[in-house]
């Protein structure tokens, strides 16, 4: 009785109802006494959507607790001290035992998806054994040493019962209410939106929205000893508005009475459990202008001290029926949102989605990882992670490999001297449109060459190969291009790297003509050149630029020469003159 008192108390001072000045003291000052970690904030961080890569998809029914729990354990000891847990799906249904929200398949009868069922019924068998999947995560999470931060979509997703019922995914309230739905959207930029902002998304400028969206938010603060909460303003990493566009400008106020509001509820929940509760919210890397096309008034969130830090993840992400636009985005534009929060006390952590789409790896490798981690500290990010639903390079559970991977994340001093892969910005495979809402600078790879005209893709690089090469630790730089129609004995082309043209004789050449490799032939046709760059030539840390100039090309096959891939790769030994491989027999 005295807890639900307490309940209801809470609710009615931390609601949505007018606004509450906000204390000018940092984050630390406001919380000073309450039981957690000197210091503690995420540093290295994992992003698990909760199905994917977990017992709800792929373990067979009934789950024990400890097979949830595997979740939490296999983070122990990696290097990743905060894990980020999805509470719910985009269609409002939730993965836990909420008292405010429709669980997964509360509402259906006969399913069909066999996958989406196993998962509903995992979850329904576990909460009928006395289990609360979010209790049972964030106090293992606890056990372990791990902050836990559950986070869910602000923008969720409408739909029709006779097509959509089936999958379980959506609540009775977004079916119910079709009037809040965001509706056809005339806007010309509305043809740019990726797949779930679509015409069935829930407007935000309804109060009912709002207040279904605030009241799982404020119940992951309060009913549980999380660590604070991840505010996902995207959906499946996708951004848009939460309205029509014409409509931006009423939601930006809207919602950041909204945060407010969570703001309140995160003190409140402070004060009722004596543990810190942070405010974390995913937002798209870049400047005002994306945060403007979205309605997302970040200048007032960081002046009255709404959030405890960003989470940035890459804008260029879309997948519709007309258009996918899927890349490694390594070099996120943290520059506007570090520069805002500069002396704010908000911290600036960068998220990486690692989709590389290429035949033989469908992710970014460990030296892509390490690279884009390197990238975030050097841009001035305060952590790093892992932002994709499910990561699983070599399958899950993770390998050895998967593990180092992850073990220096949180420490930029470590990975100054990791190997590392830089990639310029380019297509994954399959995808078929460089369109999107959020514009991409420079160049995005594939881009044809004409004969006579020079591209010019610019390639940030964080080491400081001066620095290492100068006590002998660099073993390797190579600029690597691919170039697909390309025959190198009937075309002929010129690179440049920052300006110096590029000779022959530091040149390799890979025929990638018809190569056929384990379970593959690999495409597209062309060839890869790579050249080893001579210690005069390495970069200083910052941009660099590749200037391809195709010379000559044969007119016989009417296809057009691509620069399909660009990257640089460093390899570093462990001390001067210590060879991995010191003899050979």
């Amino acid at each position: 009785m005295v807890k639900g008192m307490q309940r209801r108390k809470f609710l009615q001072s931390a609601g949505m109802g007018a606004p509450a000045a906000l204390a000018a003291a940092s984050p630390q000052d406001r919380t000073a006494g309450l039981s957690r970690k000197p210091g503690a904030e995420p540093r290295a961080f994992f992003y698990d959507d909760g199905r994917h890569a977990s017992g709800l998809y792929q373990f067979a029914p009934p789950l024990e607790a400890h097979d949830l729990a595997f979740a939490v354990d296999q983070l122990v000891s990696s290097g990743i001290d905060t894990l980020i847990y999805s509470a719910g799906l985009e269609g409002g249904t939730v993965q836990y035992n909420s008292h405010v929200a429709a669980k997964w398949g509360d509402n259906v009868e006969v399913w069909k998806h066999e996958i989406f069922y196993r998962a509903s019924r995992n979850l329904h068998h576990l909460i009928a054994n006395g289990h609360d999947p979010m209790k049972l995560l964030c106090d293992r999470s606890h056990e372990k040493g791990l902050l836990f931060l559950p986070t869910l979509p602000v923008c969720i997703v409408g739909g029709d019962r006779a097509e959509d019922l089936g999958y379980g995914r959506k609540s009775d309230f977004v079916y119910d209410h079709p009037e809040f739905y965001v509706g056809e959207d005339p806007h010309p930029l509305a043809k740019q939106l990726g797949r779930f902002f679509g015409p069935r998304r829930m407007s935000f400028l309804h109060a009912e929205v709002r207040r279904e969206r605030f009241l799982i938010f404020e119940e992951l603060l309060w009913r549980y000893d999380s660590d604070g909460i991840e505010i996902d303003l995207s959906i499946d990493n996708e951004f848009g508005p939460f309205c029509r566009f014409a409509e931006v400008e009423d939601l930006k106020p809207v919602l950041t009475e909204w945060i407010r509001g969570i703001r309140r509820a995160a003190r409140r929940a402070e004060e009722d459990q004596g543990r810190r509760k942070r405010v974390y919210v995913r937002i798209p890397a870049g400047g005002r202008q994306a945060w403007d096309l979205a309605g997302f008034d970040l200048p007032a969130w960081v002046r009255e001290k709404l959030v405890d830090g960003f989470i940035c993840i890459t804008a260029a992400k879309k997948e519709t029926p007309q258009g996918r636009r899927l890349l490694l985005d390594q070099d996120l534009d943290l520059a506007p949102v570090v520069a805002l929060t500069r002396g704010t006390g908000v911290r600036v952590l960068a998220g990486l989605r690692g989709t590389l789409g290429r035949q033989l790896e469908a992710n970014a490798t460990r030296e892509m990882i390490w690279a884009s981690a390197a990238l975030a500290y050097f841009h001035g990010a305060d952590g790093f992670g892992l932002c994709d639903g499910m990561w699983a390079p070599n399958g899950w559970p993770w390998t050895s490999e998967d593990y180092q991977t992850l073990r220096l994340l949180g420490h930029p001093d470590m990975l100054a001297t990791a190997d590392k892969r830089y990639m310029a910005r380019s297509l994954a495979r399959g995808a078929d449109s460089k369109d999107g809402l959020f514009p991409i600078e420079g160049p995005l790879l594939p881009q044809e060459l004409a004969v006579g005209r020079s591209l010019t893709v610019p390639l940030t690089i964080a080491d400081d190969l001066p620095k290492w090469s100068a006590q002998g630790r660099v073993k390797a730089v190579r600029l690597s291009l691919r170039l697909t129609n390309f025959d190198l004995g009937l075309n002929e082309v010129e690179v440049k790297f920052n300006g110096r043209g590029l000779p022959d004789s530091i040149r390799r050449e890979s025929d990638l003509h018809f190569r056929v490799v384990k379970n593959f032939a690999l495409n597209p046709y062309g060839y890869v050149l790579e050249y080893l760059l001579p210690p005069v030539w390495y970069p200083k840390p910052g941009i660099s630029h590749v200037t391809v100039r195709l010379v000559r090309r044969d007119s016989k096959l009417n296809l057009p020469v691509e620069l399909y891939d660009l990257d640089c790769a460093i390899e570093y030994r462990l001390h001067r003159h210590f060879q991995t491989e010191p003899v050979s027999y």
